[in-house]
């Protein structure tokens, strides 16, 4: 395992297509916590939701690189299509989680040289943690979400591209949807909850654990079935 995670990290870091989503979450981090002072929560839960579309990105131009010819070639050297196939997750989720500590580093750091003015309260260890379990959620989503994607299991790229980009959207927006279309709570659940997790916290002073306690149990189920899913796709999926 040791050393495909070794030779994914430097096919993907070669490519240089980890650049763009590293330095447009930075750009955001940098333009929302540029006036201050912000509700913990609502802070935490909207970098959540937008690390969520940036991992779903990383997730499907990671996918994009995969090669053919060098991929059977390792498949054939390893003997063991899940170890090959799993360790290229693992690559996105360790990815996921250097971009969730970016995510709390940047606010903790910028609220210490601003004397604890950054937020509306003061910060506590609670809203560190859950606010760190809550943006590793949203990453381990959005990159399980993109790589299903797969070059091998859609093979049309630009309606790769067009699917992935309404399932994304409808995740984070499908609450909104059903309250002017009643009727579409019928396939809502078809897509990402982003949406159930996120509202769990609407107009919450402080995260609490039975309100997100249905929505993260949902998100973590819906993650593992994509991911279960690709695997099991990829290795029905001939070449």
């Amino acid at each position: 395992m040791k050393n495909l995670l070794v030779y994914h990290f430097k096919s993907y870091l070669k490519s240089y297509k980890l650049l763009l989503p590293f330095l447009i979450y930075l750009i955001y981090l940098f333009a929302a916590y540029g006036i201050m002072p912000f509700s913990i929560v609502s802070s935490f839960s909207e970098s959540a939701g937008v690390l969520f579309f940036i991992m779903a990105y990383v997730g499907f131009s990671y996918a994009e690189l995969e090669n053919p010819v060098t991929e059977q070639l390792i498949l054939l050297r390893v003997n063991n299509d899940t170890l090959y196939y799993l360790s290229r997750l693992t690559v996105l989720l360790i990815i996921g989680f250097v971009m969730s500590l970016l995510a709390l580093l940047y606010p903790l750091v910028l609220n210490s040289v601003n004397n604890d003015h950054l937020f509306t309260r003061n910060l506590q260890f609670e809203d560190v943690t859950i606010g760190f379990f809550l943006h590793c959620l949203m990453a381990f989503l959005g990159a399980m979400t993109g790589s299903f994607f797969h070059p091998r299991l859609i093979k049309n790229r630009k309606i790769a591209v067009l699917l992935l980009f309404f399932v994304t959207v409808m995740g984070i927006s499908k609450g909104a949807l059903a309250d002017y279309f009643p009727q579409t709570r019928l396939i809502a659940w078809v897509f990402p909850p982003v949406f159930d997790l996120l509202a769990s916290f609407t107009k919450l002073e402080f995260f609490t654990i039975p309100a997100m306690a249905l929505p993260v149990t949902l998100t973590i189920a819906y993650g593992l079935f994509l991911m279960i899913g690709q695997i099991q796709l990829l290795k029905r999926s001939k070449f």
